[in-house]
């Protein structure tokens, strides 16, 4: 991997004598980060921008928001922490607005389109309100309307255009790689079992009830929530409450893999995994670390499993 830095003086180079990297990428979280460690013989100045390639392929376009400078004997050691050029849009508040049937694009327009991103959303709309409530920044004005409308979130590439983070058709299979460790993780403690809602601050009691039937196939314990809806618009109501009731089974089965050398795969594709013990059908890849020391290089996968929870609604 090929580190390229442009300095607070206009000056351009490419790092050399790497002590240490590490590239994260994560399905949801609007940055991508890139953490680097050289050795420098002479001083370095403050560094502004960092681009990062996979031979041609540009992987990482950003800003640095952390360097540290040390001084020794043998010259300098730096240290720099950088997030990809998405903290543009998370640093930045969105303007709170009520929009009378928004689509992607127009929320786009109004916050990304300023700093200069460009946009490859589908079209995505809807006939009733939406509200972009204080405290939101850019990235979540755009991304909260997308992932109610589809469920997936949206990501920002190394070259500034915003598209939908979409599952992959296609399910790979992980043993062409070389793989190093896998650990498989059951988390039985977050899942709920239902979420109780008003729609109306007037109403009575929480009498609507949003069920996850598979927590009984699954044998869970019982855990519930209760939740006020009347400060959204009606149609985000319906999904905040499956949104939320399915996210708490993100994270219920998990396979971590430690793999030799740097994948190129992309988040969301999907895959399948056949250790000598377990058959892990179609996990999909939600982060990956990639590492590089005096060890060598390894790539660590987060892979999940995606769960149906099939819901039903109904009122007491």
């Amino acid at each position: 991997m090929r580190i390229v830095v442009n300095t607070i003086d206009k000056s351009k180079y490419e790092i050399e004598n790497i002590t240490e990297l590490s590239f994260t990428q994560t399905a949801g979280v609007a940055c991508d980060c890139l953490c680097v460690s050289f050795k420098s013989s002479a001083p370095v100045g403050e560094i502004v921008t960092v681009k990062a390639y996979e031979g041609d392929v540009l992987l990482f376009s950003g800003y640095c928001d952390n360097q540290r400078i040390s001084q020794n004997s043998s010259g300098f050691e730096v240290n720099f922490y950088a997030r990809s050029t998405a903290s543009v849009l998370v640093d930045n508040e969105a303007e709170p607005f009520t929009y009378v049937k928004p689509t992607a694009k127009q929320l786009w327009f109004t916050y990304a389109r300023p700093f200069g991103f460009t946009c490859q959303l589908p079209v995505i709309s809807t006939d009733e309100k939406y509200e972009v409530t204080k405290g939101t920044s850019c990235y979540g004005a755009i991304n909260q309307f997308v992932s109610l409308k589809t469920s997936q979130p949206v990501y920002v590439t190394p070259d500034n255009c915003i598209r939908l983070l979409e599952r992959s058709k296609d399910v790979k299979s992980l043993n062409y790689y070389k793989i190093l460790s896998a650990v498989y993780v059951i988390n039985r403690s977050e899942p709920l079992s239902r979420i109780c809602f008003k729609r109306n601050s007037g109403d009575a009691g929480y009498r609507i009830n949003t069920k996850a039937n598979v927590y009984e196939d699954l044998e869970l314990n019982e855990r519930k929530q209760y939740v006020n809806l009347s400060a959204l618009p009606q149609w985000q109501r319906e999904y905040a409450v499956l949104q939320r009731l399915k996210r708490s089974y993100d994270d219920y089965k998990i396979l971590e893999l430690t793999v030799s050398g740097w994948v190129k795969e992309n988040l969301y594709q999907r895959f399948s995994y056949r250790s000598r013990a377990y058959d892990f059908d179609d996990f999909v890849l939600t982060e990956k670390r990639y590492i590089c020391d005096e060890k060598g290089s390894v790539t660590k996968l987060t892979l999940k499993k995606e769960i149906d929870v099939k819901e039903i609604t109904y009122v007491d």
